[in-house]
C-alpha cells in the first residue's frame, strides 16, 4: 500500500514538473532582457542599463509604443518597445543607430551580422538586398527547436543629420502568436 501510494506521488510529481516545463516559453532577449512581460517591467530594465525616457518624443507615439535613448553595441541609438495595449506585454523592439557615413553602417551592419549569427547559432538567416543594401532576417529557434521570433537587420536612409540608419528589430513568439490569430480575420 505504501509503495503504490509513493509511486503514485513520484508519478504525479514528475507530470507536474513535465507540465511546468512545457508551458515555459522562452523568448528573444535584447541586451539580456527578454521580450516580454509587462511595459513597466521592461522599462525598469532598460532605464537600469542607463537608457533615457524620452519623454517628448513618447507624446506623439501612438498606444502601444514606448521611446527610449541610450547605447547599442557602442553607439548611440533610439529604441522603440512595442506592446499590446490590452495586456501592456511587450512583444517587439526596434533599435535605430544613425550614422553619418554610409560606409561607418555598412560597417556596423556587418559587424552586428555576424554576433548575430554567432549569438543565434540555430537560426535560419535568410539575406537579400533593399534599395540597394543587404538585409538579413533570421528565424530564430531555442536549443529544442522551439521558436522564439524574427530578428531583422537592415540599413535604411538616414534622417535629420544621419546619411544612413542600421536598424535592428525583434520580433518575439509573443508577437507571432497575435498575427496568427489576427489572421483569422482576413
Amino acid at each position: 500500500m505504501f509503495l503504490k501510494m509513493k509511486n503514485l506521488l513520484v508519478a504525479t510529481f514528475l507530470c507536474l514538473v513535465a507540465i511546468c516545463s512545457y508551458g515555459q516559453t522562452k523568448h528573444l532577449t535584447i541586451m539580456g532582457i527578454p521580450i516580454t512581460g509587462n511595459i513597466t517591467t521592461f522599462q525598469q530594465k532598460l532605464l537600469a542599463k542607463n537608457y533615457r525616457l524620452e519623454t517628448k518624443e513618447n507624446k506623439s507615439l501612438p498606444i502601444g509604443q514606448r521611446a527610449f535613448k541610450g547605447k547599442f553595441s557602442g553607439h548611440e541609438c533610439s529604441l522603440i518597445a512595442y506592446y499590446f495595449p490590452e495586456s501592456k506585454t511587450v512583444h517587439k523592439v526596434k533599435v535605430s543607430i544613425g550614422f553619418l557615413k554610409a560606409i561607418d553602417a555598412v560597417n556596423s551592419y556587418n559587424e552586428i551580422k555576424k554576433n548575430l549569427l554567432v549569438k543565434y547559432r540555430n537560426a535560419k538567416p535568410k539575406t537579400g538586398r533593399k534599395d540597394g543594401s543587404e538585409f538579413m532576417r533570421m528565424y530564430v529557434e531555442d536549443d529544442a527547436d522551439m521558436p522564439l521570433g524574427i530578428i531583422d537587420l537592415f540599413i535604411d536612409e538616414g534622417e535629420g543629420d544621419f546619411e544612413s540608419e542600421l536598424v535592428i528589430g525583434y520580433k518575439d513568439v509573443d508577437s507571432l502568436k497575435e498575427d496568427f490569430k489576427n489572421m483569422n480575420d482576413l
